[in-house]
């Protein structure tokens, strides 16, 4: 602008030409011309200096002169703070172990001041070897977004993902389009990867996400029971690399932006799923049969002469794909899957699961350990909501069920008597009255069957629960006879198995007697 202002000057005209033309104020033009008559510009004295040089050079910056205190602390570390550099430390753990209170922009900023920024950069850079791949070694995978999708049925949002698997020898390149990594879904996708090369590598390398990995690791893993029962039908070896270390799969790394480049022509406008997978598989024919710009050769002609041989031949029988839920573990020991629940014991009540679903089996994992396999209990059914095992139930639910102990001696002596002791059951609120149980199941040892069973139908028509009430009641009937006391039971013969009859005393007796 000076200069601008100069060279108007020089032609000679006014000021309020200048302003109009330069859109600038009068104290602008008038600090101009001062600058320029000081240097003997206006008089002819001195000529102007070519472009780009400036026509008033810049005076001493004020503030190199100043420092403050944070500039002085730091300029007293600067070789401590090279030292971590050339160390391979990272510039915010050296700010971290300053201890000092200064601002992270502050200390960047001198950082950058002093050219020491750089010195982290080339410090912490390191060669990366050559990842090299036999035939048939391995199959890469990798999730990249390829686009947002307005779904025209509700006018929402979602976003594509481009499901990417690479060979890593003849670099043959697989995409599948997928709304998300969730289990199911990619294993569908594995399998048509692995159906489209007509064979099985000897291992199959991703990262860590939920779908192949429950908990990454830089040792090991904890993979996902799904993807892990896939890789055991398929027989083929699981990878799953360390986290934020992507270099060592950059094979299938660097392929994504390629991707997105081949569908850009594609344009915006949506077709459905469908559509745009068959566009991409268009695409990506040709690109197999173009010479890959690492090896030089043509990946489709190195799939089908080199790299098939090495593959491992399909199973006979196809993949069953499971689903998959995460959930935790109810107060009640149930959790939810597909609208059904499954029990579990109660020590793991509040504890993260993970559920895989079959067509006929509801499995139930806790990192990584199995803990109950259910019958799947169909959608179809709307009569039964849970599946619990009888070991699940609190002790008062077990002696509920028909099975139980309690249960069966009861239904041996009468239907009316089963009805009679589980309502003693489930009287008890959780608390089984053993006393009074036994004390109708004891009744057999001096009544019949058919009197005890009579006298719990009477009962229960009363609305009573008393054993004093059945037992009252069993004496009422006719063909009831109530013994008078141990000897008059034992004379009449009883042949209960607990009741031996008089003449084994009478021989025990005469024993001691000589």
């Amino acid at each position: 602008m000076d200069r601008k202002i100069v060279e108007l000057i020089v032609e000679g005209k006014s000021l309020r030409e200048i302003r109009k033309l330069l859109k600038v104020g009068d104290r602008r033009i008038n600090r101009s011309k001062a600058l320029a008559e000081s240097y003997g510009y206006l008089d002819g004295s001195v000529p102007l200096p070519p472009y780009p040089e400036a026509l008033f050079p810049d005076g001493p910056d004020g503030r190199t002169t100043k420092s403050s205190e944070v500039d002085q602390f730091l300029l007293s570390k600067v070789d401590w703070i090279r030292e971590r550099l050339a160390g391979r430390w990272h510039p915010i753990t050296i700010y971290e172990e300053l201890g000092c209170p200064i601002g992270r922009s502050s200390f960047y900023r001198f950082l950058h001041r002093h050219s020491l920024y750089s010195i982290g950069i080339k410090s912490r850079s390191r060669v990366v070897p050559e990842i090299i791949h036999q035939p048939g070694e391995a199959l890469l995978l990798d999730w990249g977004k390829l686009r947002d999708v307005v779904d025209p049925a509700t006018g929402k949002k979602r976003t594509l993902w481009a499901f990417a698997g690479i060979l890593g020898y003849s670099r043959y390149l697989m995409v599948r389009l997928v709304w998300s990594n969730g289990t199911t879904e990619t294993c569908l996708a594995i399998e048509s990867m692995l159906k489209e090369i007509g064979g099985v590598p000897t291992r199959v390398t991703s990262d860590n996400p939920k779908c192949f990995a429950i908990e990454a690791s830089l040792y090991e893993p904890l993979l996902n029971p799904v993807f892990e029962r896939m890789g055991a039908h398929y027989s083929f070896k699981i990878e799953c690399l360390p986290p934020a270390d992507p270099e060592k799969k950059g094979k299938i790394e660097r392929p994504m932006p390629y991707i997105r480049r081949l569908y850009e022509a594609h344009g915006e406008k949506w077709f459905g799923i469908d559509e745009s997978q068959a566009y991409l598989n268009k695409k990506l024919n040709i690109a197999n049969e173009r010479k890959h710009g690492t090896t030089r050769m043509q990946p489709i002609q190195q799939l089908i002469d080199v790299e098939v041989k090495h593959l491992r031949s399909l199973p006979p029988l196809g993949y069953i794909p499971e689903e998959v839920s995460e959930g935790c573990v109810r107060r009640d020991g149930h959790v939810r899957f597909d609208s059904k629940y499954y029990s579990c014991e109660e020590k793991y009540i509040g504890e993260e699961v993970l559920i895989i679903g079959s067509l006929t089996q509801v499995s139930i994992y806790c990192k990584g350990k199995l803990l109950e396999v259910h019958e799947r209990i169909p959608t179809t059914d709307p009569l039964r909501s849970k599946s619990t095992k009888p070991h699940h139930l609190k002790p008062w639910e077990r002696e509920m069920k028909d099975h139980s102990f309690y249960r069966k001696k009861a239904q041996a002596l009468g239907p009316d008597v089963d009805l009679f002791v589980l309502a003693l059951l489930q009287r008890g609120d959780g608390f089984i009255d053993t006393r009074k149980i036994w004390g109708i199941l004891s009744l057999d040892k001096t009544f019949k069957s058919i009197q005890i069973n009579e006298a719990c139908r009477q009962a229960l028509e009363m609305g009573s629960l008393s054993y004093r009430l059945v037992k009252s009641l069993i004496k009422l009937l006719p063909q009831a006879k109530a013994p008078q006391d141990n000897e008059t039971t034992h004379k009449s013969g009883s042949n209960h198995k607990f009741v031996r009859p008089m003449s084994v005393y009478e021989e025990q007796l005469n024993l001691q007697l000589h």
